[in-house]
């Protein structure tokens, strides 16, 4: 508390501190190139008290700062919403026959890139006052750093710009620099500058989609508008890489592609590690989640892969399931052992004679069931835009699936009955309460 104190009064030297090692970790399993590593910086202990604390005062009012569409680092959002939204965008779009543009857009090292006088010159936009920006100021600048490499540290120096990855601090304020982008969109979509897409679902149109630096652009179809969109993003060291059409705009993807320097991309494509599709994936979507699995199985990893809470196909679940009996009954690989005991007993509780593995059947209806929870109780861009797309102004349990709807709804739905029936109501203090959200209950007068 004493250093905190001196630190309060502007009379700690905090620059003594603010040292650390940058270790690489690879990304990829071969990799051999400095792009393919990551560098995760090992702060001082003590130092880190300091920006752990200051990242605990910054996250209770991110949401008052920070737009919904970024999905990364917050309280109470998910990163699985940003996939929610694009899906359900995408669908639209292909079930509507709309004109749209859609970006992805890459930012290269872009913790490394970010600019100290622009980190400071957006949180004065945003409100913070003198002393926070200082206090943020001495946390970022000043610092000493040296590099590990294959076991030997090389001399320290101080870094000039960037956030260091290792820093509990750096996420909260990456998000608050990049937020800017979707600042900076939205303004141009007032002053007529640019358009976003599906207007008649998201208030004043879909434009941008964030998950810290992994960032989806949507546009509606105008050449002249996508110049200008261009022109907006100068200030931003991004590129662009792929580039999917719609409709009228895929007669154009070629002018569209050169002129943001990016590929045409296909489907399905990957966002935050799931397959993207406009249509119902299929089993050969999930190929690579199925590999996924396999490795981590194969590796003696203690967790399994997470797939995240979308409705699975059921032949990827049985190939997930195959994969999780043989590791079970398996030494490795390649030596193979008879089961002793069926796979479904094996899942069954241990109070009913199995070993209480878990049913990946089961866990995915309680994952679809946990959405549909979200649903009815919180607000969000997602759930604004499901509302709008299949209730419009009707309580859930009123919701149907109808031919055409996607596959995310017609999964919601199939749970929705299992779901409300293991629900209960409360009517709370008494003063207010609407029935029309109670299946079965009339809402007429």
């Amino acid at each position: 508390m004493a250093l905190f104190d001196e630190f309060h009064k502007g009379d700690l030297a905090l620059n003594r501190l603010n040292f650390g090692n940058i270790i690489l970790i690879p990304k990829v399993g071969d990799a051999n190139k400095i792009q393919q590593y990551r560098p995760i910086c090992l702060l001082n202990v003590s130092f880190k008290i300091f920006t752990k604390v200051a990242t605990n005062r910054i996250t209770k009012v991110a949401h008052n700062i920070i737009r919904p569409s970024q999905m990364a680092f917050l309280p109470r959002r998910n990163i699985m919403e940003g996939a929610v939204v694009l899906h359900e965008t995408l669908h639209e779009l292909n079930r509507k026959k709309l004109n749209g543009v859609i970006f992805k857009i890459d930012f290269e090292k872009a913790y490394d890139k970010v600019r100290w006088d622009f980190l400071q010159q957006t949180m004065r936009m945003k409100g913070f006052s003198t002393s926070w920006c200082n206090w943020i100021n001495s946390f970022v600048q000043g610092g000493n750093v040296a590099i590990n490499v294959n076991g030997q540290t090389g001399s320290y120096f101080q870094t000039r710009k960037g956030l260091r990855q290792g820093d509990p601090l750096s996420p909260i304020l990456f998000n608050i620099v990049v937020d800017m982008l979707a600042v900076i969109f939205n303004r141009a979509k007032v002053g007529g500058l640019v358009n976003g897409i599906i207007p008649h679902l998201v208030e004043d149109g879909l434009s941008v989609l964030q998950y810290a630096d992994d960032t989806v652009i949507f546009l509606d179809h105008d050449l002249e508008k996508a110049r200008n969109m261009k022109a907006l993003f100068c200030m931003f060291e991004k590129n662009f890489s792929e580039i999917f059409c719609f409709r009228q705009a895929k007669e154009c993807e070629n002018t569209y592609s050169q002129l943001f320097g990016c590929r045409s991309g296909s489907f399905p494509f990957r966002y935050l590690g799931i397959p993207m599709h406009h249509r119902k994936l299929r089993n050969g979507d999930w190929a690579h989640i199925e590999e996924r699995f396999e490795k981590c199985l194969i590796g003696w990893k203690g967790k399994l892969l997470s797939v995240g809470g979308r409705l699975i196909p059921k032949g990827v679940l049985k190939k997930l399931e195959y994969f999780r009996s043989r590791f079970f009954w398996q030494n490795d690989q390649h030596n193979k052992k008879y089961h002793l005991i069926r796979w479904d007993q094996i899942r069954q509780p241990k109070e009913q004679g199995g070993l209480g593995v878990i049913d990946l059947e089961v866990q995915n209806k309680c994952l679809m069931s946990k959405w549909l929870f979200k649903l009815a109780n919180e607000d969000g861009i997602w759930q604004n835009l499901l509302r709008a797309k299949y209730l419009r102004s009707k309580p859930l349990g009123n919701g149907t699936q109808k031919p055409g709807d996607s596959h995310f709804w017609a999964g919601l739905m199939d749970v929705k009955d299992e779901f409300l029936g293991l629900g209960s109501f409360s009517i709370g203090e008494g003063t207010w309460f609407d029935f029309g959200k109670i299946p079965g209950v009339a809402t007429s007068r």
